[in-house]
């Protein structure tokens, strides 16, 4: 449990300040979500796009320093590039 914290805590951090790399990685994503059939429009409260599988808001989710962070996988192709081998962020 404390991992996911921690993977939450640090993709909230890199969303208000991301390198040129990793809002890059966060766009490719992004489209890929659009286009998903768990990208969820609005949240009833807060009004932000959010995934219904995890209920992560994507405006953060994106920015997840994990490879595969996506629960149904989605982002595994844009985000190889940006990956050393031991599954770190460039």
């Amino acid at each position: 449990m404390f991992k996911k914290i921690s993977e939450i805590a640090i993709a909230w951090i890199t969303a208000a300040n991301p390198t040129p790399k990793q809002e890059e990685l966060a766009k490719k994503r992004y489209e890929i979500c659009k286009g998903c059939r768990y990208f969820g429009k609005s949240r009833p409260i807060t009004g932000d796009e959010y995934c219904t599988e995890c209920n992560c808001p994507l405006s953060k989710k994106i920015f997840s320093q994990e490879l595969d962070a996506c629960p149904k996988h989605n982002w595994l192709e844009v985000e190889k590039p940006y990956f050393k081998a031991e599954k770190t962020l460039v």
